[in-house]
Order: C-alpha cells, then sequence, then structure tokens
C-alpha cells in the first residue's frame, strides 16, 4: 500500500526469504508501517537480466533477486503475517553503468556527464523493469536518481561564463519563464525556531538552470514510463543524495519547485546531508542539527519530507555515530524517512561469523569471505569491473593488517568486506550458479540457530532505530484523513 508521507523506515530485502520475514515480524511488534524496496538496476534487475550469462550484465541485480521475486516474496511474507507494507523500487537510475555507481558507493569518486545513447540505453532499461513491474502488481513508491546528469562543472565557471552559457544552451523562451518565476522575490520559509529566507539573482539563476534541468527533466520522463505501466497510485522520491556536495538551500529549493511546475509534487527529498554509505557520521552534531532543519524547513514548505540515504553505519551496531539519529529526529520534528539496505545482510554475515569454528555457519562465513577477496584481487589483476585505486588500497591495508596481527582474519568489520561483501550473491559457478547464494539461503532454511539469532538481532536493530527516530507505533499515530 502507499502510505503518503507517514514517517517511516525503509530496508532492503536484498535476501527476501530471509530478510523480509525477520523485518516483517519487527514491525508488527513495534506497530510500524515500514517500507521494503530495493535499488533498481544495482540490486536487483528484471529476471532475464539475472539469468543471463552475459558479461555486461554481472553487476546488475548483483543481490541475484529479481524484481518479480523481491514484489511477489515481500506481498506474500506480509500477506501470511497480515502486515500492511509498502513495496518501492528505489533509486530508479539514468546512469552511465552499474559498475560505476557501486564504486561510487565504496568511494571511488562521482563520475557524471552520458553521452546521448547512455541515456537512451538507461530509459529504455527502466521500460524493461518497469514491465517486470506491471506482471507482478505493481510498486507503491518509486524514488528516482538522475544525479549522473547533473552539470557540476558549472560551479567551477565564474560569472561571465555561466551567463554566456546560459543565454546559449538556455532557450530565450525557457529564460523569460525562469527569470518571471525567480527574480525580484524574498523567499520566506517559518520553522518552529527560525526564519529563513533567500533571494536568487540571475547569476544564481542562470548556475541552478545549467546544472540542475537536465536532470529535472529526466526526472519527469522517468515519472511518466512509471505511470505508464504501474497501473497503481505510487509516492515518488527524488535523489539528491549521490551528488559528491552537501545539498544547498536555493539548490534543494529550485530542484523541487521546478518539478512541481511540471506536475510532479513529491513526498521525500533525499539530499546530501554528508552521510557516506557503510561509514559512521563522524562530523560535528550541532552543525548536522543546522543543516537538516533549514533543509526540512524548506522542502516541507513545499509538501516533501527529507528522506535520509545512505543510513548504515559501519557496522550493525554503530547506528550511523552516537547521537545521529536522536539529532535527526529533533531536526526535522520525526517527519522523515531513513533508509538502510545492506546492513540486514551484513547483520547476517556477522551472526554467521560469530558461531563456533567448524559450525556449518562459521565454514560457510569463511568460504563468502575469502571468495569475495579473491574475487576483487582478480577485478584489480585484470583492471575490470570493481578496479579502483580506493578497492586496491582497501585490499593492501587489509592484508597489510592481518599479517601485522592488528586485524583478526577474516573480520566481517574490515573496510573492505563492509563495503564489498554484496559480491558473494553475485559470484556465479561454471554453470552459472550463484553458488555462494543459494549455499546461504539452504543454510539459513535448515539451520533453527541461526534463524533465531537472525530474528532476534534483527529486532534489537529495528526497535533501536524506530524507538529512537519517533516510528514505533506509527501504524497508529498518524492517521489519513481525505476530505
Amino acid at each position: 500500500m502507499y502510505l503518503g508521507k507517514i514517517p517511516r523506515p525503509a530496508y532492503g530485502i536484498r535476501l527476501p526469504d530471509i530478510v523480509a520475514p525477520a523485518l516483517l515480524k519487527s514491525f508488527k511488534k513495534l506497530n510500524v508501517l515500514g517500507t521494503l524496496m530495493l535499488s533498481y538496476h544495482r540490486e536487483t534487475a528484471p529476471k532475464n537480466v539475472i539469468e543471463s550469462r552475459d558479461p555486461k550484465y554481472f553487476y546488475f541485480g548483483h543481490t541475484g533477486t529479481s524484481i518479480e521475486e523481491y514484489i511477489s516474496k515481500a506481498r506474500r511474507f506480509a500477506d501470511e503475517l497480515s502486515m500492511p507494507i509498502e513495496i518501492e523500487a528505489d533509486h530508479v537510475s539514468i546512469m552511465g553503468s552499474v559498475e560505476r555507481a557501486i564504486k561510487r558507493i565504496a568511494g571511488a569518486g562521482f563520475e557524471g556527464g552520458l553521452s546521448d545513447d547512455e541515456i537512451r540505453a538507461s530509459l529504455s532499461y527502466i521500460e524493461e523493469e518497469f514491465r517486470e513491474v506491471s506482471r507482478v502488481g505493481g510498486v507503491d513508491f518509486v524514488t528516482i536518481d538522475t544525479c549522473e546528469l547533473v552539470d557540476l562543472r558549472v560551479d567551477s565557471m565564474d560569472e561571465k561564463e555561466v551567463l554566456s552559457e546560459y543565454e546559449n544552451r538556455i532557450e530565450s523562451d525557457v529564460r523569460r519563464e525562469l527569470e518571471k518565476r525567480y527574480l525580484g522575490k524574498v523567499y520566506t520559509f517559518l520553522g518552529s525556531d527560525r526564519v529563513v529566507w533567500f533571494k536568487i539573482d540571475r547569476v544564481e539563476l542562470a548556475r541552478l538552470s545549467l546544472k540542475y534541468l537536465k536532470s529535472i527533466e529526466y526526472v519527469v520522463q522517468i515519472v511518466n514510463i512509471v505511470r505508464r505501466y504501474n497501473g497503481k497510485e505510487f509516492g515518488i522520491e527524488v535523489a539528491l543524495d549521490e551528488l559528491p556536495e552537501i545539498t544547498k538551500v536555493k539548490d534543494l529549493y529550485f530542484y523541487l519547485n521546478e518539478l512541481r511546475v511540471r506536475g510532479v509534487d513529491v513526498d521525500f527529498v533525499a539530499p546530501n546531508i554528508g552521510f557516506a554509505k557503510r561509514e559512521d557520521y563522524r562530523e560535528d552534531l550541532n552543525q548536522l542539527l543546522e543543516r537538516v532543519r533549514t533543509l526540512h524547513i524548506v522542502s516541507s514548505s513545499l509538501g516533501a519530507y527529507l528522506s535520509i540515504h545512505s543510513g548504515s553505519g559501519a557496522h550493525p551496531y554503530s547506528d550511523k555515530g552516537f547521537g545521529v539519529w536522536h539529532v535527526l529526529r529533533q531536526a526535522t520534528g520525526g517527519m522523515l524517512k531513513y533508509k538502510m539496505s545492506g546492513v540486514l545482510i551484513q547483520l547476517l554475515l556477522e551472526v554467521m561469523a560469530r558461531f563456533p569454528p567448524g559450525s556449518k555457519p562459521r565454514r560457510l562465513y569463511e568460504e563468502i569471505f575469502d571468495n569475495v577477496i579473491q574475487h576483487l584481487k582478480k577485478e584489480l589483476e585484470l583492471k575490470r569491473g570493481l578496479a579502483s585505486p580506493a578497492l586496491e588500497r582497501m585490499v593492501r591495508e587489509y592484508e597489510e593488517a592481518v599479517a601485522k596481527g592488528a586485524l583478526p582474519a577474516r573480520d566481517p568489520r574490515s573496510e573492505v568486506f563492509r563495503h564489498y561483501f554484496f559480491v558473494f550473491q553475485t559470484l556465479r559457478d561454471e554453470s552459472g550458479r550463484r553458488w555462494l547464494r543459494e549455499a546461504v539461503l539452504e543454510l539459513y532454511s535448515e539451520n533453527e540457530d541461526l534463524r533465531k539469532a537472525y530474528e532476534k538481532e534483527v529486532l534489537d536493530l529495528v526497535e533501536r532505530q524506530c524507538r529512537a527516530l519517533g516510528y514505533i507505533d506509527n501504524a497508529i499515530r498518524y492517521r489519513v484523513i481525505k476530505m
């Protein structure tokens, strides 16, 4: 079901048979309405792509869970537990390649700029994804990511260059409409503890237009694709979090307002607030409070609440760093959505690693770790796929730390493993079988001790998060009133 703007957690269900039941049981116990999701392109893909032996699709849907599987199983498990849930297509993206996106997430840096052919290929692939979505009954929510179309070069131009580019690249009638909308106005936004106000001058408007209009236009195109195929009501979120810069207030306002002008009203927006994926937030919490509070005041004035991406910390028990969740709740009055995906598989691997040496869970964990490292070293050796200076550094530092005795071998919290553990789900044998993924599913189904330990840890994690962010009892505290 589409949950509207109800504050809620959103979790990735990379292995639905394992993650979804544990998560839904936790939601039920805590009276939480939440979202189950997977990132399109990266984490999930159409069934024919998941089953393909074509090397170009190796990292597409790297979880090995197809769109059909995750939607149908999420719905089935929710029905079995009589739990209402929202199913989300996360990060439906215009992108150059899945490998580039994965490397960016792991700290290899942002690469923007796409050719017309790459854009057309992305749109065609999104249509293929949503044809499969349509066959399994649609989704309730869609997050759209066109960050790679944002022109970051504009920020390094001087005023003269910006105005020249603006007049050469933006058609005159479009410029007139933009200037009519923005110039000569004072924008004022009232919060409970402050007033935010600003003006946009012609140079700023030129910079914002050059930087974001292409990205905005393709958000609209993706929304239209979803409307054509989904067959049911759905909510919309836009993602700016993967841009390599903290989102500025004027940028956020311009982006949301231009979407609204084009008939796209979003429920949530994901700015970059300084979070890095699979890392704790270690900067000043007062600065975070001020930043998020101001962004919240501006976005909520346009009917959009903040969605926090990169929500997982350095490990499943770090909670993104001391006090971070409480600061986010304070900054937004609890009116936010908070997303985590890989943490629930990371948690499963930590649970397996804690079993006694020689036990089945421990042996399988060790096999997973060794195969992941071996695959990453092969990628570096052949300079393909995931190879990057950041990965090379992680592998080198892990091996040096183990050799010196500074880090235990196969430590699940080692930097290289926590950033790349997902690889085990995409590795295939000669027949194309994802043997490690299948081994984990088989072990979990037959090992009651593992199931009990994992479900307890999932409940503890979900309860910590939902208590800190105020999500407990959201199922009964928020009512949707149609007038």
